[in-house]
């Protein structure tokens, strides 16, 4: 890809439009799409809706992940109208903030003199998906990696650390089931998961958030089944019959048969931090799709090991999990996991997931 300067020649409530359209394209944590945003002649105010925010994002940090890339889309397509901008933190205290209070401003830059250089990026903002399909076993080329690498420079606190070994994936994957199957044993993360879940195309197209069950790419029949497990009373009886590792087995194939396993994490466990970290993965995940390579957020590794006070009868899993991480990727001993993804070629996904208007998403 190549990048050009341009001047801007549309007017900024054009522009600010154009930004708001790819802001809302972001991935967010099972499509909650946790943003608001409050237009101004020359800014975008922006607001995390924590009536959208799922109860295991303890810490704020997926919603934040998703704000910062939301964030970075707006600002990419800015610079595709040969806008510069300037973005500006304005924190909040706690885990949650008021939902009342700006967390960030992305403000337009008075200087129409020079010319910006265009993001190269723009054009994978609306191709950027989640595949969930079967990838190939074929490894990622280490000059792909590095492609990959190079995307997050503007970022450079955020590191990117991979595994590629087969045998590593092979551990990863029991570690990843270990923690997926936690959102099955709790039940207020279990009733997160059904709420979220969308198992008719129409309900998808209704709501137009959360998970559209096609886009699990699961096999025939195997969403029935899914749906009859709402009912937390069977949940119950699938773990009393020692049954979950069922539900969580595909997800140690997956990461055993992906390409490589891309680990991004930032120095500190702060909102800051996972905001700039949310924009960092965004670039990461369009790099990937400017290179035709497939991606699926692995999330629960990430979710659970930040949590500093787990629930009754997790603490000995989430413990192993971090043990075996840090093993196989020591760099992260110091560090918080924001997001781990699955990396490798495969089939276009079967659906994609809808996106609430932007109209919606205005305050």
């Amino acid at each position: 890809m190549t990048s050009e300067a341009r001047h801007q020649t549309k007017p900024p409530s054009s522009i600010i439009e154009a930004m708001l359209d790819a802001a809302v394209l972001a991935p967010s944590p099972d499509n909650n799409q946790p943003w608001l945003y409050r237009k101004h002649a020359d800014r975008i105010e922006v607001f995390l809706d924590t009536a959208r925010s799922l109860p295991s994002d303890e810490s704020s940090m997926f919603d934040l992940t998703a704000i910062g890339a939301a964030v970075e889309n707006a600002v990419i397509a800015a610079s595709h109208h040969g806008q510069a901008t300037e973005v500006i933190w304005q924190g909040f205290d706690g885990d949650h903030p008021d939902p009342t209070s700006c967390v960030c401003e992305i403000r337009l830059t008075q200087d129409r003199t020079s010319a910006v250089t265009q993001d190269p990026l723009f054009d994978q903002i609306p191709l950027r998906c989640t595949c969930r399909k079967p990838y190939s076993k074929a490894p990622l080329e280490e000059a792909t990696r590095k492609q990959l690498e190079a995307a997050i420079s503007p970022f450079p606190e955020v590191q990117i650390d991979w595994v590629t070994e087969p045998s590593q994936k092979s551990k990863l994957g029991k570690i990843v089931a270990s923690t997926d199957a936690l959102r099955f044993r709790h039940q207020p993360f279990h009733e997160e998961l059904f709420r979220q879940l969308r198992f008719t195309p129409e309900e998808a197209e209704r709501t137009r958030d959360g998970l559209d069950v096609r886009t699990l790419e699961l096999p025939p029949g195997v969403a029935t089944v899914l749906k009859s497990l709402r009912s937390w009373k069977v949940m119950q009886a699938l773990h009393t019959l020692h049954l979950t590792p069922l539900l969580t087995a595909p997800s140690a194939q997956a990461i055993k048969a992906s390409g490589a396993i891309a680990f991004l994490s930032v120095p500190e466990k702060s909102s800051e931090a996972f905001f700039r970290g949310g924009r960092a993965i965004e670039r990461f995940w369009l790099e990937g799709t400017a290179a035709d390579l497939s991606m699926h957020p692995v999330g629960s590794p990430p979710i659970f090991l930040l949590q500093s006070n787990p629930k009754p009868g997790f603490g000995p899993i989430i413990d192993r999990a971090r043990a075996g991480i840090i093993e196989l990727l020591p760099n992260l001993r110091t560090r918080a996991l924001q997001l781990a993804f699955r990396v490798g070629s495969a089939p276009p996904p079967t659906e994609r997931s809808l996106r609430l208007r932007q109209a919606d998403r205005i305050r």
